[in-house]
């Protein structure tokens, strides 16, 4: 195999495919990206068993052939080598991936294509196709909400449900939980699926990378056990997580009798500040409702907060405490002026709703002091 391509048209693409190599695999190829030139085009991959990114672009190809190649070592070449400068890429009988920009020289060894893993093909899938800016602020808004914890595998992902023409897609990791209605989809296909937050982490990463317009859109294909993103040239896949999801409708409270609404940009900083107060492990910060006043308090053993907001609120006193964190994740990520906070009784879970539409829901449960 021997190509050319400019450097930073080629680091450009490789960073598509470069996320989701650990250095942890107990399977050392793992650690390579697939690099197939054919008819003037590259086909990068790369899997780690579990998700695949499949990227093609334009290269001049001398001679046709594939190789895989460490790609941090490979990257790392990459970016000392001058902007704008072309570079020679050649494979050699043993195997050594040969780097040429000008006099600079390189050369890494790489594996054949028969030791990388084979890239499953999708089964019979259905299909909906969804602007790419929709799907990817649904992600960014619920993404957060997933559980980290190895021992709730199912929570590692998030729901997509799928029915007529609406998809509600939903995080939760038991304490909280985030929840976003994508509208105005087709209606013939539905399903009910967990999807990984490590592919929808690549997804929004690859979307804020590429910056697409409203009218770029994702073909989003499920079969029975797999789901794959593709856009433009670049197509993601993965397996999905078997298992049986929480009843989230059951989660989700009615509006209560006590609620406020408030600027959310007010309200995240306040609430930050009080973070700063709250103890290390554990920490609360306690909301109180009095007559057109919100009061904000944090405290530990080294610190103490106090801070006011004016609201519309008239009901009886209230108060009731949250770990900060959770109520600065829903707020920082959301875009809107106004948020609604309501609440059933200070034991209870909130839901925080946005005051232009109901796009959004989110529940977080309190912690009782």
């Amino acid at each position: 195999m021997k190509i050319t391509i400019t450097k930073d048209t080629f680091l450009e693409n490789l960073q598509i495919v470069q996320a989701g190599v650990s250095a942890r695999t107990t399977l050392p190829i793992l650690q390579n990206f697939l690099i197939e030139a054919v008819d003037n085009k590259l086909k990068l991959s790369r899997t780690d068993m579990e998700m695949a990114t499949i990227h093609h672009t334009k290269a001049e190809v001398i001679e046709e052939g594939s190789i895989t190649i460490p790609l941090k070592e490979f990257s790392e070449i990459l970016k000392t080598l001058p902007a704008d400068k072309e570079i020679t890429i050649e494979v050699a009988s043993d195997n050594k991936v040969h780097i040429k920009s000008g006099k600079s020289k390189f050369w890494v060894i790489g594996a054949p294509k028969s030791e990388y893993p084979v890239i499953p093909e999708m089964e019979k899938s259905k299909t909906i196709i969804v602007p790419a800016t929709i799907i990817n602020d649904a992600i960014q808004k619920t993404i957060f909400s997933c559980s980290s914890q190895e021992t709730r595998y199912v929570l590692n992902g998030l729901l997509w449900n799928k029915e007529k023409d609406l998809l509600e897609i939903v995080a939760t990791d038991g304490r909280r939980l985030a929840h976003v209605t994508v509208k105005d989809l087709d209606k013939e296909q539905d399903f009910k699926i967990i999807v990984p937050s490590k592919i929808l982490g690549e997804i929004s990463r690859f979307l804020n990378m590429k910056k697409p317009t409203d009218k770029d859109e994702l073909a989003i294909k499920v079969s029975s056990n797999q789901i794959s993103f593709g856009m433009q040239d670049t197509t993601f896949m993965s397996r999905l997580i078997e298992g049986n999801f929480p009843n989230y409708k059951q989660v989700i409270p009615a509006k209560g009798k006590i609620s406020f609404e408030s600027l959310r940009t007010e309200l995240l900083a306040t609430t930050r500040r009080a973070a700063l107060c709250s103890s290390d492990l554990g920490g609360t910060v306690k909301y109180t409702l009095e007559d057109s006043v919100l009061k904000i308090s944090s405290s530990s053993q080294k610190m103490d907060f106090n801070d006011e907001m004016k609201i519309e609120y008239t009901g009886e006193a209230f108060n009731a405490s949250f770990n900060p964190q959770y109520v600065v994740d829903v707020l920082k990520n959301l875009s809107c002026q106004k948020v609604i906070f309501s609440f059933i009784s200070e034991d209870q879970p909130v839901l925080i709703e946005t005051a232009e539409d109901d796009k959004y829901k989110y529940v977080i449960m309190p912690v009782r002091t």
